[in-house]
């Protein structure tokens, strides 16, 4: 039998040598808002939208157009005409699962003839519309991912708390996965806007801040789960965003999925 002597050094190196692992490898700076980003900040896409407009369908071509291809063809060659358009405009969208769903807002690809996803390693996909509601402005599309991703998790919608922490993922002005914090302000929130139907209801209200192209982004909250999709900011107010919450998605994916 060993002296109890020994058999306590031995405790105590073991359990200083576990001490000194754990103070090397955690951090405070590996806050759940840190882990929660490096999980599923993959799953938020950058989407492109293009859109062709023959100009000469214009009512008001046959009275200026003629001018503004003569006056193009005079300067830029014969074979340049202005009398079309390619409308682009850029979102976000969250990847749903492996079989490549994605949703997004409805005012994002609702224009849209091509439709162009990228993901987070910058390959950049084609989509198509699955299916839409314009009243709550959401849409799912759909793109062929070459790769597994993590597939996301939804909240329940009736154990959101106000005053919980929410991150906001997404793609402002095409500066892609760019993160902002923030927390639940308020739930069944109404928003009228033109990229509504009508009146947005049911709403989520946030802090965080939105921006252009963050529309259809992740909301997730601290625990990685997706509790809404990112709509739109009260340009006249400081820190008033919105968000659909996931209930409004769920009821879609029942419908398309």
């Amino acid at each position: 039998m060993r002296p109890i002597k020994h058999v306590l050094v031995s405790i105590i190196m073991v359990g200083s040598m576990i001490f000194t692992i754990a103070c090397t490898t955690f951090s405070s700076r590996e806050t759940p808002i840190v882990r929660v980003v490096r999980e599923y900040a993959p799953v938020v896409v950058n989407i492109r939208t293009e859109k062709f407009v023959n100009l000469k369908e214009s009512q008001e071509w046959g009275t200026y157009g003629e001018e503004l291809d003569n006056f193009s063809q005079e300067y830029f060659g014969e074979s340049h005409s202005e009398d079309a358009l390619i409308y682009k405009s850029i979102g976000s969208g969250v990847i749903l699962d492996n079989n490549g769903l994605i949703v997004t807002n409805a005012h994002v690809i609702q224009k849209a003839e091509d439709i162009y996803v990228v993901l987070n390693d910058g390959t950049i996909l084609q989509a198509e519309v699955i299916g839409m509601n314009q009243i709550d402005d959401l849409a799912i599309i759909k793109a062929e991912i070459p790769y597994a991703v993590r597939e996301i998790k939804f909240a329940n919608i009736k154990d959101l708390m106000i005053g919980e922490t929410v991150i906001a993922i997404g793609n402002p002005f095409g500066l892609e996965n760019s993160v902002t914090v923030g927390v639940l302000s308020g739930k069944d929130r109404a928003f009228s806007s033109a990229r509504c139907a009508y009146v947005c209801s049911g709403l989520l209200q946030i802090d965080a801040p939105i921006n252009p192209g963050n529309s259809g982004g992740a909301l997730l909250n601290l625990d990685g789960e997706l509790i809404g999709v990112n709509l739109a900011v009260v340009q006249s107010a400081e820190s008033i965003g919105f968000a659909i919450p996931v209930d409004k998605i769920l009821n879609l994916l029942k419908i398309y999925k």
